[in-house]
């Protein structure tokens, strides 16, 4: 054989190889196994993100590490691993390099969960026999990527980020209105689909401004929202405690029924016992409505907290307490103690700003701006 013939012959096999490596990779990309329909996969999930809500960062990593060995590079545990190092940073929201590795990960749960949806969209045009919605619109990687992005929206929104919440905002929003679709089928979606619901309708009525651009929006229902977020708190897979937390808040800050929420609350804090975050919730929605008896323990539990967060927010505790009891000179010494401190929690120092005299209300607010 001349140099001139085994040249071209190794070019070939070149060419060959790469082929071959490209339909596999693409093959791969294209075939992650459905967390959502794997019973064994759900467990881990369920398990792991339990860990998280209860502080157990460690043990949820290593349960996160036996998903990968069921569903390798899934984008999944890159959302999974990204809600982990977000619960790490929030409340306190003082590590900036937790924060910039979470947004990391997030960013390629999006990536992989996108690429994931344009290389099935190509096997699926490639394959004219396809008639299955399901299979050409993949729900699941939706799911992943709408969620990465929205989280991704909201990191941006409490670090007042503005241009670049709108930017991840926009990129998840498509999948609102997609994600209707699919909520039988992916009960995630009853999350995103009741907060539109909701918000839709409400926030026009608080913010009037909005109502020149929401008539573009198709129009919500708040009572169905509202449905739709119970049914998440129930079925949903990632995302079960986000809609406690959401649903509570709605009923609570929105819907004037605090007591709605409260039995929701205290789920929370006894699946949860290690997390002082649910704790904190409860306590604020047992001062919503009246309800005394147990705040000083709640209290107690708060600054005993190891983290500095908690014992502010215990502090706006005491604050809020002693102004049910009548005692506004020393609520408003506490509430002061917080506007001072370092917390960055904006409904924490809100309701400090509320408790404050009129003057010292107005220098506060002075001061966050």
């Amino acid at each position: 054989m001349t140099d001139l013939k085994k040249a071209q012959f190794r070019l070939k096999r070149l060419f060959a190889f790469g082929g071959l490596l490209l339909l596999v990779s693409n093959h791969t990309l294209a075939q992650y196994p459905a967390i959502n329909g794997n019973p064994a996969a759900r467990a881990l999930v369920t398990t792991g993100l339990n860990q998280v809500y209860d502080n157990k960062f460690p043990e949820a990593e290593a349960t996160f590490s036996q998903l990968a060995k069921l569903a390798p590079n899934h984008p999944s545990l890159d959302l999974l691993r990204g809600v982990r190092l977000y619960y790490q940073w929030f409340p306190a929201r003082t590590d900036a390099k937790l924060k910039q590795r979470c947004i990391q990960q997030l960013k390629l749960a999006a990536k992989k969960a996108d690429d994931w949806q344009n290389t099935q969209k190509k096997t699926d045009g490639a394959d004219r026999s396809t008639t299955d919605r399901s299979a050409t619109d993949r729900p699941e990687a939706m799911f992943l990527y709408f969620t990465a992005e929205a989280m991704l929206a909201k990191i941006s929104h409490l670090e007042h980020e503005p241009f670049a919440a709108i930017r991840h905002a926009k990129n998840a929003y498509p999948y609102i209105q997609k994600g209707k679709t699919f909520q039988q089928q992916y009960p995630d979606f009853y999350l995103s689909t009741g907060l539109y619901n909701f918000y839709r309708e409400i926030y026009p009525e608080i913010h009037p401004f909005y109502k020149t651009v929401a008539w573009v929006m198709t129009s919500g229902d708040k009572k169905l929202g509202l449905s739709q977020l119970q049914i998440a708190t129930q079925k949903a897979l990632f995302v079960r405690t986000e809609a406690i937390l959401y649903h509570t808040h709605l009923l609570t800050d929105y819907e004037n029924k605090p007591a709605d929420a409260l039995p929701s609350l205290a789920h929370l804090v006894i699946s949860y016992p290690d997390n002082p975050y649910w704790r904190y919730k409860y306590a604020e929605a047992l001062l919503n409505t009246h309800q005394l008896e147990a705040i000083p323990h709640e209290i107690t539990q708060l600054m005993a907290a190891s983290a500095v967060v908690y014992q502010q927010m215990g502090t706006l505790l005491k604050a809020r307490y002693a102004l049910e009891k009548g005692q506004r000179s020393a609520a408003q010494t506490l509430a002061d103690e917080v506007i001072r401190s370092s917390v960055r929690d904006e409904p924490v120092r809100a309701y400090a700003y509320l408790i404050l005299p009129p003057s010292g209300a107005g220098k506060a607010s002075q001061t966050i701006l």
